[in-house]
C-alpha cells in the first residue's frame, strides 16, 4: 500500500526521499558491497540539497525519483537474496 497516495507527485516524491534517507542511514552496508551504488544513492538522496548555484534545479526531481526507485529495488533484491539463502539452507538440511 502506498502511504502517500493522496499527495501530489512532487509532495509524494519529497516524502519518499525522507523515507529513503532514513532507510539509507539504517542500511547495513556490509550486505551491499558496491561503492558505486552507494555513491549514486548519496547523490540522489542527499547531495542535491548542496546545489547552492541551483544549477541542478531541473534535474532534482529525476534524481529524487531515481534514488527512490533504486532504494526500493535494492530492498527487494536483498529480500529475494535472503529468501534464496534460507531456501538453500533448508534444502541442504534435508539432504
Amino acid at each position: 500500500m502506498d502511504p502517500f497516495f493522496d499527495l501530489h507527485n512532487d509532495d509524494a516524491l519529497w516524502a519518499y526521499m525522507i523515507r529513503c534517507s532514513e532507510e539509507f542511514r539504517r542500511q547495513d552496508w556490509t550486505e551491499i558491497k558496491d561503492p558505486v551504488y552507494r555513491r549514486l544513492m548519496m547523490m540522489g538522496i542527499f547531495d542535491w540539497d548542496k546545489d547552492v548555484d541551483r544549477q541542478l534545479n531541473h534535474t532534482k526531481p529525476a534524481m529524487r525519483y531515481s534514488a527512490a526507485l533504486g532504494s526500493r529495488l535494492m530492498a527487494r533484491i536483498l529480500e529475494g537474496e535472503e529468501r534464496v539463502r534460507v531456501s538453500r539452507l533448508v534444502t541442504l538440511r534435508q539432504d
